[in-house]
């Protein structure tokens, strides 16, 4: 209906003309042959409605071929669509076109080295990754084996230096699993709190030097779910629970629950008392690399938080964050788990 509408419009001067010119043309006949004037008069409108009729299917078939070539022009500006192009266009639009073509044909060209190069940095990275697991398996083994010859403080510090690296070295893997064209999960059942009690080991270090007060509210409850993704979204939160608690005083509660009154969903609640975050940092906090106004999330990435409502899509685990109303500090993230059937 709009391109109706277009065509009419950009049809109404000719319209116009010829209404004119029939008006010069009967006015003619009226004055030559007054006697046949009514006849010619029916003729006349006759032929101009016909004339009218054609003329509008004509100019639309052309449109419709016109935008046609646009159109495949636009989706790939190589030399067969500029030829179609052209073609369907008067030779007043040939310059016009020529320029256009030469232009995008060499934006596209650029594009394609930015994708390649960007691909080759992609795939470095990804090996770098995976190459830089060996050495640090290395460092594990030497740290194990030797970690009756360091004091307890040292030994604890270098593992968690040693977790800190592996954390980060999966961030990227994780990221580039993310984009894959493929991505298999591997779903099974399993129980929450062996994914949590796993989680917790690598903080033990942490834990043992902040003198957290890890309170722990937790039952077994069976999900089904892709352990290795959850146990690496667990560990994003509390990393994040661990890194924003107090020097001092520094309490993470972690509960989990059947909520009957919730279809039966399972819950997993992490909570900290730290600062909290800012009621405007709220609704961006899961955003990829938001760290918001917060003084203690200036040196963040913003990348742990995305990676655990990324990955909460992809195995549907609903995440639900909030401020802890409790003396207006502290922060807590609930995973909710889809009822086993």
């Amino acid at each position: 209906m709009k391109q109706h509408r277009v065509n009419l419009k950009s049809g109404t001067l000719w319209l116009l003309l010829l209404l004119i010119s029939n008006l010069f043309f009967a006015f003619v006949m009226w004055l030559i042959a007054p006697e046949a004037f009514g006849s010619i008069i029916v003729m006349i409108v006759l032929f101009t409605i016909i004339i009218i009729i054609v003329g509008y299917w004509i100019n639309h078939k052309k449109q419709k071929k016109q935008m046609e070539a646009l159109q495949s022009f636009f989706t790939s500006p190589d030399e067969e669509s500029k030829q179609i192009l052209l073609a369907t266009f008067d030779n007043f639009w040939h310059p016009i076109i020529q320029c256009a073509s030469t232009q995008m044909r060499e934006q596209v060209e650029i594009i394609k080295d930015k994708q390649l190069e960007l691909q080759n940095y992609q795939e470095f990275i990804e090996a770098w990754t995976h190459e830089i697991k060996t050495p640090l398996s290395l460092a594990t083994l030497v740290l194990d084996n030797h970690k009756d010859d360091m004091s307890p403080y040292v030994y604890k510090r270098m593992e968690h230096v040693r977790y800190v690296i592996n954390s980060d070295i999966e961030k990227i893997l994780y990221y580039a699993r993310l984009h894959a064209d493929h991505v298999d999960y591997r779903f099974k059942k399993i129980i929450l709190t062996d994914c949590v009690n796993e989680c917790l080991e690598d903080f033990r270090g942490i834990i043992d030097e902040k003198d957290v007060n890890l309170q722990l509210n937790l039952i077994p409850l069976q999900i089904v779910n892709d352990k290795k993704v959850l146990i690496f979204m667990i560990s994003q939160i509390l990393s994040n629970a661990f890194k924003y608690t107090p020097s001092e005083k520094a309490v993470i509660n972690i509960t989990s629950w059947r909520d009957t009154q919730d279809n039966s969903r399972i819950h997993l609640a992490i909570r900290d008392n730290g600062r909290g975050v800012p009621p405007e940092d709220m609704p961006f906090l899961l955003d990829k690399g938001f760290t918001g106004n917060h003084p203690d999330r200036q040196n963040a990435t913003g990348m742990g938080l995305y990676f655990v409502k990324k990955y909460g899509d992809a195995l549907s685990i609903e995440v639900n964050i909030r401020s802890v109303s409790t003396d207006c500090k502290g922060f807590e993230i609930e995973l909710i788990f889809p009822e086993v059937v």
